[in-house]
Parts: C-alpha cells; sequence; structure tokens
C-alpha cells in the first residue's frame, strides 16, 4: 500500500514539475499556446500576445491561436489586429463564423469607434458584419440603427431599433432613439410612446437618455451640414 501511494505521490510531483517547466520554457506551439492562455486569463495580456506570437510563428495555421489573439487584442481595443486574426481563422475554418460571439464584438467594436469619428459608412459595414456573425446581439443592432438615423435612414434606423426591441425589451435607451427616429419621420404620436415607455422602464436613466439624445440630435445636424457642403460644393 505505501509502494502505491509513493508511487502515486512521485506521478504527482513529476506532473507538477513538467508543467512549471513547461510553462518557463515553452517548445512547441502548443506549448506558448498554453502559457498564453494562462497569462490572459491572469490579466497579462502583453504576455499572452507575446505568446501568441511565437505559437503562430511556429505554426502561423493554428486556428486557435488566431481566435485567441483576437480575443485579447480586441480586450487591448486593437480591433483591426483582433479583425485580422478572426478573418485568418474563418479562412482556415469557415464553420467558426456562425454564432461567434467574439467576432460579433470586434467589429461592433470598430464601428462604435468609426461611428464616433462619424464615419457612418464605415461604422454600418461593421455592424452588418457583426450581425452576419451573431445576428441575435440586440446591441449590435441598436448601433447600427443610431448609425443609420445619423445618416439620415430614418426607415432603417427604426427596422434595426424594432430588432433590437424584439430581441431585447427591456432597454430603454433603444426605445428612446426610436422615439427620435420617429419624432424625425414627423410621428409625434408614436414618438412619445417610445419617450413613455423608456421613462417608466427605468426613470433613473432619464438624464442620462435626455443627454444622449441631445447628443445624437447634434450628431444629425452635422450630418446635414456635411451633406449640405458636399452638395454646394459639387453644385
Amino acid at each position: 500500500m505505501r509502494r502505491v501511494s509513493w508511487l502515486l505521490l512521485s506521478l504527482i510531483l513529476f506532473s507538477v514539475c513538467a508543467e512549471s517547466t513547461l510553462a518557463q520554457n515553452p517548445r512547441s506551439a502548443k506549448d506558448f499556446f498554453k502559457r498564453g492562455l494562462s497569462r490572459f486569463k491572469k490579466g497579462d495580456l502583453d504576455g499572452a500576445l507575446a505568446d501568441y506570437d511565437k505559437a503562430l510563428e511556429l505554426n502561423p495555421a493554428f486556428i486557435e491561436v488566431h481566435l485567441n489573439r483576437g480575443k485579447a487584442l480586441s480586450v487591448k481595443g486593437d480591433f483591426d489586429g483582433a479583425i485580422a486574426d478572426y478573418e485568418k481563422a474563418i479562412e482556415l475554418k469557415p464553420s467558426i463564423a456562425y454564432n461567434n460571439r467574439d467576432i460579433m464584438q470586434a467589429y461592433a467594436g470598430r464601428g462604435f469607434m468609426r461611428s464616433n469619428q462619424m464615419d457612418l459608412d464605415g461604422a454600418i459595414a461593421d455592424y452588418d458584419k457583426a450581425i452576419k456573425f451573431y445576428p441575435t446581439d440586440a446591441e449590435a443592432h441598436s448601433k447600427r440603427g443610431r448609425a443609420l438615423l445619423i445618416k439620415g435612414d430614418l426607415d432603417g434606423a427604426i427596422s434595426d431599433f424594432d430588432t433590437s426591441i424584439t430581441l431585447d425589451p427591456r432597454n430603454p435607451l433603444t426605445y428612446a432613439e426610436r422615439g427620435l427616429a420617429r419624432l424625425h419621420q414627423g410621428n409625434e404620436i408614436e414618438a412619445q410612446k417610445d419617450f413613455d415607455t423608456s421613462v417608466r422602464l427605468n426613470a433613473e436613466l432619464k438624464l442620462f437618455v435626455d443627454l444622449h439624445i441631445m447628443d445624437l440630435e447634434m450628431q444629425i445636424k452635422e450630418m446635414k451640414r456635411r451633406n449640405n457642403a458636399i452638395q454646394y460644393r459639387v453644385a
């Protein structure tokens, strides 16, 4: 019985030592990938990315590394880099694109940045891809609706807001945004219903929602000003 116990103890110690040595001196793409995962879980993004880079140097077609490096880059805010990794992973294995929330979030993240920079066409293109990869995400629909609203496509915006509300009927912000779109259509009665629903869902957020709507109004006016300036130059 003692021999069996010592044997088990020896095997456990050997396994622990081997794992520790592997973490300190990875040799294969798989070793670097595992250490990268461990570092990512600990919040060491730079260390994880360095390990993922090394893993891909050894095996450029390592799909899991592309996916996880994309996730780490997305967390850092490097959406271009994340999307490049995701696109490579999809190229290697197209089936991973189906209902992939990580890929959706990278495109939606870049779309949000582009929208804030008033690059609405670029933002909408990114939201199109985000929704393609994860069609049931309410926020992606609401963000695309917001970009369409600023651009002046009121019907498209309302369609996206409708979908977003169907997917998540408890978000007061989406009702307020749809209310604004309806107000610009001249449909004041339905607009007021949306504004009332927004307040009813969360009255504590009313000030935040009001400020958000004011900001959207400013962006709509700015987009109209830019479009008028372009038409003036063409004329």
